[in-house]
């Protein structure tokens, strides 16, 4: 028998890891679960129940986070590594974290500061929610989704878990409204509540497609489906195998393997030893009786070589002005390794009305993802009707009284240009200023002018009732258009606008996701400051009467 020897170094290692399996697996086996509020070491407390958010930095990884933030070693890493995967469910290996990527962790209670009252269950709007509750601090530029997403849920669960964060923050009236510094009360058992992830939908499709879907996913990969004439395949020392192609298609990927798609389970066992054992560049693909189309996919693009693929089945961002969020059931990339790029989505889909909108397909593919999606007793879809381009309104920026004058036409006004405006008439005293633009609304006069005006004038016309905007070259132009608009008391609110591409099934699509300010009204006017890509905006259009306004 072979004797191993285990060095001391090597023991304590190996009985290190195997600790942190077993706290990863189930923190109950190694920690004593407790009670308190905080987990308190030598030299930090620490918060069981409160989080703040980390941003990782280019180099860092978890044990060095924590080692540095916490200054603490040994044992108690191991004990804060376990709330931090609690905050954190979505992190599904602790040793693989990326630069930008945001986490929660456990908030640091110095020795001088009491910790925090804690929340009693009673107390809570919702008595199902136990007193597992974080505190999250908003931060400039997160969004209510994201930080919802934050904590582990997928995309599709945000509206569900929007129910308990509104519940828990009564206080709060609009979370499209929320700011820097405010701070809200989050479920942490959001995640165990949410559904679990669901599992690529199993389409059947007739066998006549089967091959025609194939040759789809193939001719993206610029590869060639063989379907005719003979392919010799030579076998040492002097042998060959002929394959006729019309029953059993070859399949030819640039730089990866030479596939034998055996539709018909034609050939024997032993023959398809022969040919793999002796080229490693040849892979026969069998096909079961009813075998689902994702099941022979699968085994498709794993013997290709070149090609991976990954099941994620949860919604992912493209782009960013807008970005748009897609639900997407597996990814297909080239491997890192190989030459080229190329990276692919595929949707299994039950009908015409799960089918993503051209547009946002069109977008993806100009993004770097191309979806290709499968239905059920169809095989690839095609194309839906082509939206109507709508042109995009855009405001004069040449100057800040242009971009006043073109802002009040398009909303049906004509102000007057280089106006002399009486400030003061009386016992034969006359007071007057010149305004580049005046508009009168409901009797109420707003002066729009570029020129300094003294602080004695803009009294006087202020007691008047008049309203006075500046519209100089020096002020922002989103600011000279919210002092317009306030001036001629039309309601507005700037926010980040979801609209729902599950509108149409109710099933969780994704969304598209618009920075802008919306005037409220009749119209749907949004005003941005950045390009919108013309898809998007001909979707927008289309399917939510939206008008885009460029300024």
């Amino acid at each position: 028998m072979r004797r191993v020897s285990v060095s001391r170094r090597g023991f304590s290692s190996y009985f290190l890891f195997a600790i942190l399996f077993l706290a990863l697996a189930d923190p109950s086996v190694v920690f004593p679960r407790e009670d308190t509020a905080y987990i308190v070491f030598k030299k930090v407390g620490v918060s069981r129940r409160h989080a703040e958010p980390y941003t990782v930095k280019k180099g860092e990884y978890l044990f060095e986070i924590i080692r540095g933030k916490y200054n603490v070693s040994g044992g108690d890493i191991y004990e804060i590594l376990k709330l931090v995967k609690r905050f954190n469910p979505q992190l599904k290996n602790m040793n693989v974290i990326y630069p930008g990527q945001k986490l929660l962790l456990p908030r640091k209670r110095s020795s001088d500061v009491p910790p925090p009252e804690r929340l009693v269950p009673d107390e809570l709007p919702d008595k199902k929610i136990e007193d597992s509750v974080l505190k999250y601090v908003v931060r400039g530029g997160d969004s209510i989704s994201d930080i919802i997403h934050g904590l582990g849920n997928s995309y599709g669960e945000i509206y569900r878990v929007l129910g308990i964060v509104k519940r828990l923050n009564p206080k709060v009236k609009n979370f499209d409204r929320i700011y820097p510094g405010q701070t809200l009360l989050l479920p942490s058992v959001a995640h165990r509540e949410a559904r679990p992830p669901a599992e690529s939908r199993d389409v059947t499709i007739p066998e006549n497609k089967i091959l025609p879907v194939i040759s789809h996913i193939v001719s993206r990969m610029q590869g060639v489906v063989i379907t005719d004439g003979s392919y010799c395949i030579p076998v040492p020392p002097s042998g060959e195998v002929k394959i006729d192609c019309s029953k059993v298609p070859v399949i030819e990927i640039p730089g990866g393997n030479t596939l034998l798609l055996d539709l018909s389970n034609r050939i024997p066992g032993d023959l398809k030893r022969i040919i793999e054992s002796t080229w490693n560049t040849y892979r026969v693909i069998g096909v079961k009786e009813k075998e689902k189309v994702s099941s022979l996919l699968e085994k498709m693009v794993g013997a290709t070589g070149v090609y991976t693929l990954e099941k994620i089945n949860r919604q992912t961002k493209i782009g960013d002005t807008p970005a748009v969020r897609v639900f997407i059931d597996w990814i297909v990339s080239k491997k890192a390794e190989t030459r080229g790029a190329g990276k692919y989505a595929f949707n299994f889909v039950a009908g015409i009305s799960d089918v993503l909108p051209l547009p946002v397909k069109t977008y993806a593919q100009r993004n770097g993802l191309e979806i290709i999606e499968i239905m059920d007793g169809f095989g690839i879809t095609g194309d839906e009707v082509v939206y109507q381009t709508s042109p995009v309104q855009v405001l004069d920026p040449s100057s800040g009284v242009a971009l006043a004058k073109s802002l009040l036409r398009m909303l049906g006004n004509s102000p007057m240009e280089e106006v002399e405006v009486t400030v003061l008439n009386t016992d034969g005293l006359s007071l007057s200023m010149k305004a580049e633009l005046l508009l009168n609304v409901g009797g109420t006069r707003v002066i729009m002018t570029s020129r300094t005006v003294s602080d004695h004038i803009l009294t006087i016309l202020q007691e008047r009732g008049d309203r006075v905007v500046f519209v100089s070259e020096e002020r922002g132009k989103r600011e000279i258009i919210e002092d317009i608009i306030r001036a001629i008391k039309i309601p507005s609110s700037p926010g980040d606008f979801r609209f729902s591409l599950s509108q149409r099934t109710g099933k969780e699509r994704g969304d598209i996701s618009l920075p802008a300010l919306r005037f409220e009204g009749d119209r749907q006017l949004y005003l941005v400051d950045y390009d919108v890509d013309k898809d998007i905006q001909e979707l927008l259009h289309k399917e939510w009467k939206v008008t885009l306004v460029r300024y």
